[in-house]
Formats: C-alpha cells, sequence, structure tokens
C-alpha cells in the first residue's frame, strides 16, 4: 500500500484497494483487474515481452490530465492525476549532435520537482519537432520548406517546415533521440514520450495542411512521395522503441485520418492507411506503443454518449477494438470553444475516453469553468475508471 491508500498494480497504476469498485456508470464495462504486486504478476512479463528488447514499464500515464504545466490551478489539482510536459527539439539540441541543453534538462527537472510537489506519479513528455526543429535541421533534406500554411488558423499562419521524409533529417531526429533517453532514464517519472520526428505545424503526424496548393507544390518540388511520407513515420517509430522501449518508456503517436498527395496532385484522406499505421505500431512496440488523438470531441445526446466527427469513426472504432483487446489508448480533447460548438462538454468527452477504454485524456484549457464542470466527485469517478482501464493493458 502507498501512503494514499491504494494499492499499486503492475507497472504503477493506482488502483482502489479491495473491495472499492469503479464508479457505477462504469461497472458495467469495466474489465478485470489484477491485484497482484509487480514482483508476482506475470501479466508484466508478458506486456514487456511483447517488444523485443524492451524492459518492464515503468507505468502508465494515466486520468485526467491538463496539457502544459502551467494551465495547473490551485484549485482543480487534485482533480489531475499529472500533465503533459512540452519540449521542443530546437530548445533541446540547438547545435547539431550536441547533448541536451542546459535550458531543456532545467525544464525536465522542473516538471519532476512539480509532479512530486503535485503527487502525480507519471509524466508525458510531448517533444515537438516540425517547425520547432533546430534550425541547422530545418537545413536538411534542401529544407527548410518555408511559409507553409496552416489554413484552420483564424488568421494565416505561416511556418518553416522541414522536409520530413528526407534521410538525412530522419537519421539527425533518430541520433538525437539517445540524447534525450540520457536525460530521462534517471528520473522514473517519465513514462511516455510523443513520436513527433515527421509533424510540421502540429504533433499530429497525419495532418501536414496538404490541402494548400503552396504547400503541396514545395513538397512535390522536394520529392515528396506517399510511400516515402509513411516509411518516413514508421522510421521514427522504430527509432523511439528502440531509444526508449527498453527503458521502460512508451511512445505514443497522435493518430488522425491519414492526409497524403495522390498522384493527382491534390490532397486526399485514407483512414484506412491510418488503421495500418496503428497496427505497424503496434506490432513494432507492442504495449509500449500507446495510440492517440488529440482531436476528441463527446456530448450527451439522449443520455448517451457520442463523438461527433463522422470522418473518425472508423479510426476511432479500431482504438475501441485495440482497448477492449487490451492495448492503450489515450486523447486529447479539441478546444473548448470547439467542443462547445459542437454541443459537447470537457466532462462529456472525458467520459467518452473512459467508457471507451482509455488510459488518460488531456483536458482543454479552461474546462474548469465549462458549464458542465468536471467536479470533485467526477473527477475521482473518471480517475479511476482510467485507471481500471490502464491497468487492463498490462498483460
Amino acid at each position: 500500500m502507498n501512503r494514499r491508500g491504494f494499492l499499486t498494480v503492475a507497472a504503477g497504476v493506482p488502483l482502489a484497494a479491495a473491495g472499492v469498485t469503479a464508479s457505477p456508470a462504469f461497472a458495467a464495462a469495466a474489465p478485470a483487474v489484477s491485484t497482484a504486486t509487480p514482483a508476482a504478476n506475470p501479466a508484466l512479463g508478458t506486456a514487456a515481452g511483447a517488444a523485443s528488447g524492451a524492459a518492464p514499464l515503468r507505468g502508465r500515464v494515466t486520468g485526467l490530465l491538463v496539457r502544459d504545466p502551467m494551465l495547473i490551478r490551485d484549485a482543480s489539482a487534485a482533480r489531475l492525476r499529472g500533465f503533459v510536459q512540452p519540449l521542443t527539439w530546437a530548445e533541446a539540441q540547438p547545435e547539431p549532435g550536441g547533448d541536451l541543453s542546459s535550458q531543456a534538462l532545467t525544464k525536465l527537472q522542473a516538471a519532476a520537482d512539480l509532479a512530486r510537489q503535485r503527487g502525480y506519479s507519471r509524466l508525458k513528455l510531448r517533444l515537438l519537432a516540425g517547425w520547432q526543429s533546430p534550425g541547422w535541421a530545418l537545413a536538411l533534406g534542401g529544407g527548410p520548406m518555408r511559409e507553409w500554411e496552416d489554413p484552420d488558423a483564424v488568421e494565416p499562419d505561416l511556418y518553416d517546415v522541414p522536409v520530413w521524409w528526407a534521410d538525412d533529417f530522419l537519421a539527425a531526429y533518430s541520433a538525437f533521440l539517445p540524447k534525450l533517453a540520457a536525460a530521462l532514464e534517471d528520473e522514473p517519472l517519465w513514462g511516455e514520450v510523443t513520436v513527433s520526428g515527421t509533424c510540421t505545424v502540429f504533433a499530429e503526424p497525419c495532418v501536414k495542411q496538404l490541402g494548400v496548393a503552396a504547400n503541396r507544390k514545395q513538397a512535390l518540388d522536394r520529392e515528396y512521395t506517399a510511400a516515402a511520407d509513411r516509411a518516413a513515420l514508421e522510421t521514427v517509430i522504430a527509432a523511439h522503441h528502440d531509444t526508449f522501449s527498453p527503458m521502460g518508456i512508451t511512445s505514443s503517436v497522435a493518430y488522425n485520418p491519414w492526409q497524403f498527395i495522390a498522384a493527382s496532385g491534390r490532397m486526399e484522406t485514407d483512414p484506412a492507411v491510418t488503421v495500418q499505421l496503428m497496427d505497424h505500431q503496434r506490432a513494432t512496440m507492442g504495449a509500449f506503443g500507446v495510440w492517440e488523438n488529440n482531436s476528441l470531441i463527446a456530448r450527451r445526446t439522449g443520455g448517451v454518449l457520442e463523438q461527433t466527427r463522422p470522418d473518425y469513426q472508423g479510426m476511432y472504432d479500431h482504438m475501441i477494438a485495440g482497448a477492449a483487446a487490451g492495448h492503450p489508448i489515450q486523447f486529447q480533447t479539441a478546444t473548448l470553444a470547439k467542443i462547445q460548438a459542437a454541443g459537447g462538454t470537457a466532462e462529456a468527452t472525458a467520459s467518452w475516453v473512459a467508457e471507451n477504454g482509455g488510459i488518460s485524456v488531456e483536458l482543454p484549457r479552461g474546462w474548469e469553468q465549462d458549464t458542465d464542470a468536471i467536479g470533485v466527485n467526477r473527477a475521482d469517478q473518471l480517475n479511476r475508471q482510467l485507471a481500471v482501464n490502464a491497468a487492463a493493458t498490462l498483460g
């Protein structure tokens, strides 16, 4: 038992002590959970053995999270189970081949100190590449591609982005990962790192703003192909596995319906490729590869929870089926404005995650002021169910 009265199961996921069950709203969907200690739990060995060369999992990042430590408020901190620490490649490795910068090391240490202060048991690192790669890396592969437009911004936002499929860029990203791993190795709170090596504007490797004709032209001028794009993501997935799984740290990929430039020269979307990439990540990483989506919106209609993106349904169905089979899935919500515009709430979105097997959900900025706020009791119910879901992914 730890000091909070929870039994620690397998990879450090806190579960209610014997006799304390999940909330009634989730009881029917809750999987059976082992209460063995780490030393006596054979399922942990099974989960770790799914990925060759991996160490035992340090622990799942689970529960209600915020996406930046600056979003933690004293009044609501106890309703959370952690936070995500952003770190850009540019600030971490400003010089080619260099060790982590003192600025990055200070940020990582501050995150660990804050987590301990707040009583959070596991940390997630959102590594940010794309336009937030160092200048020397952006120049590789004939890059950067300049004035890359984000068409969804309120006003046009232009970025310098890498030639993300270029061999030398991928090699530089892969060579950076062991430098980062060395900084995480001795701090057991770090449990997860995001896969960001093939991103452009957002930490979502399937979304690359290819609907903009000028963006497509730049990519094609640098010999973009859909096959090279896909192979690049598979390359960085393998690099993360080789680097972090031996340390017991998981790697997550944020999935969306796959965007690519078709032979016609136009952007097309193929959700089937997304599913294939998910399955590739699972085959490569086993229990160390987490499936994520960063744009979830859910609402209640007639008392039933439903997600609001029809074009994402096939991908979500695959994620839910994966969770039912014991694979870890997690979500970040869309912005609160987008959630409310679709008739949803942060509470409904978090509840959808818990009900469908998710292990964590990153809440939107301002979640505390939502019309249907997540109070102390509801937060406790959600955190318990998310922990149950996480424990079911251990073997």
